[in-house]
């Protein structure tokens, strides 16, 4: 099983060097850290590389999976470009629907195109 985990130390901020995708072969241990003073405990993952936390938010998993064809298209909503089939405008919002006809809703003041 891969996991993509971001860097909990010397993150450099919207590098991809801050990703990293290893195996549960590769953690050497698993404890809990709290990122802020009232976050919730969160699992971090000790490996060899470094010390990696989970993606908890849409901008971290966005741009972790940007290489991937993943991108945001409004505030709650990250959509695999590569899965698009087409995108309809009705009634101030966008329609995405992907190859496999299923459909999601994007606000009207989306970033895509």
């Amino acid at each position: 099983m891969k996991i993509i985990g971001v860097r909990i130390k010397d993150r450099t901020g919207d590098d991809e060097n801050d990703f990293m995708v290893f195996s549960l072969q590769e953690i050497n241990y698993i404890s809990v850290f709290r990122p802020g003073k009232s976050s919730e405990l969160l699992p971090a993952y000790h490996t060899s590389t470094g010390s990696y936390a989970p993606l908890i938010t849409l901008r971290e998993i966005s741009l972790a999976l940007k290489e991937y064809g993943f991108d945001y298209y409004d505030k709650s909503t990250i959509v695999n470009k590569n899965r698009v089939k087409h995108v309809r405008r009705d009634k101030g919002v966008k329609i995405v629907t992907f190859v496999d006809n299923s459909e999601v809703t994007i606000a009207g003041r989306s970033r895509y195109r």
